[in-house]
């Protein structure tokens, strides 16, 4: 099935770059391209050095959930994914159903905002440092699971589509520190119970893998390949396909490859992607989350046409660390950047027949001299 009509081609070939705000957000619309945004990259940026926050000298600037669907209504986009703890009396503590009910019924709608998908976090809370899901202790193992399970149950409510699990404290920092083996039987065996009640719940369940960081040696999935093993196992044991991937685009940057190459791993693996998150990172460099499109044209323009290609129809999640800026500025250029590269992306797509014949000769200028004028343009 074509991931656009020849409407759609036929549209985009009127439009003029660059689009501003206003264009982007209609391409978007008329091609039905979807953008989303993680809270946190709606709120304050702490790192260690500036433990405070970036925004903390600024008393009117609110880090509350409402606060950054606020922010995000005003960069352009109405969608918005929240990590479980959003909906928590405490991190990590029982859900707040007075607060999901006040979400439900006033700001969201008020502002026309969806809520996309739930993400898991086990890392914050101290208790956590040692791992979540492969926590040496059984206890603790279990706690984080259950954060698993409270996301369903907000999932529910919320009619979100896609629970996405980014396992930040497991893994190891020194060689000899883990049963490598034994903490992934571990970490599937949590997902595949969680992956139960995804499918009873009708919510899709999502994997990110990730080489290292906050863990130093790595993380218990490294690489996209890691996660589309453990996606496997986990469909195995539960029957269907209802488990699969969230690729990161710096995260792809840090294991040396592309979103490209995961987003086509995951398809001769027969595992869905589930979520696309979007950034930008040097290659190799710790996750940097920058504004996206702002380190490799070629390489996001190459990656938005193999996700049309593949027909996905999901959203593509901001999450970014803009820490010295206005969330709510760097927020909006990251969609007007990813509106602009995703119509070069089409404008490939357009020409994809050409484009598999100038393959077939196997040069670099062969494939250039289509793509070149598209890139450059």
């Amino acid at each position: 099935m074509a991931r656009f009509t020849k409407d759609q081609i036929a549209y985009a070939s009127t439009l003029k770059a660059p689009l501003g705000r206003a264009e982007a957000i209609d391409f978007m619309k008329q091609l039905d391209i979807r953008m989303s945004v993680g809270h946190w990259s709606a709120g304050d940026f702490v790192d260690r050095f500036a433990p405070p926050g970036y925004h903390s000298d600024d008393p009117t600037f609110g880090n509350d959930f409402e606060s950054q669907c606020r922010r995000t209504k005003a960069a352009g986009i109405d969608a918005i994914e929240i990590h479980q703890h959003v909906f928590e009396k405490s991190l990590n503590g029982d859900i707040d159903w007075a607060e999901l009910d006040r979400a439900i019924d006033g700001y969201l709608p008020e502002l026309g905002m969806t809520v996309t998908a739930c993400n898991i976090n086990t890392w914050t809370n101290p208790r956590f440092r040692l791992g979540g899901a492969c926590n040496p202790d059984s206890v603790l193992r279990r706690e984080a699971l259950d954060e698993l399970l409270k996301a369903v149950e907000i999932g529910k409510k919320l009619g979100i589509g896609v629970i996405s699990v980014w396992p930040g404290s497991d893994g190891a920092d020194y060689h000899f520190q883990i049963d490598y083996l034994e903490s992934l039987g571990w970490f599937a065996d949590a997902l595949a119970e969680a992956n139960k009640a995804c499918i009873e719940a009708g919510i899709k369940l999502a994997i990110e893998p990730k080489p290292y960081e906050p863990r130093e040696l790595y993380m218990i999935v490294p690489t996209a390949g890691a996660a589309i093993l453990v996606a496997q196992h986990v469909n195995h044991a539960c029957g269907g396909k209802n488990c699969g991937l969230t690729v990161d685009y710096g995260h792809q940057k840090m294991e040396a490859t592309t979103a490209s190459t995961a987003c086509d791993l995951a398809a001769f693996a027969g595992v869905p992607i589930h979520k696309f998150d979007v950034n930008d990172a040097r290659q190799g460099r710790n996750d940097q989350d920058l504004i996206f499109g702002t380190v490799s044209i070629p390489e996001a323009v190459e990656y938005l046409y193999t996700t049309f290609e593949r027909d996905y129809r999901g959203w593509y999640s901001q999450d970014q660390f803009t820490y010295r800026d206005d969330p709510t500025r760097a927020m909006e250029r990251s969609m007007v950047n990813f509106a602009n590269i995703a119509l070069k992306a089409v404008r490939v797509y357009a020409k994809r027949d050409e484009l598999a014949e100038a393959r077939k000769k196997g040069t670099g200028p062969d494939v250039l001299d289509l793509v070149s004028p598209i890139l450059l343009g």
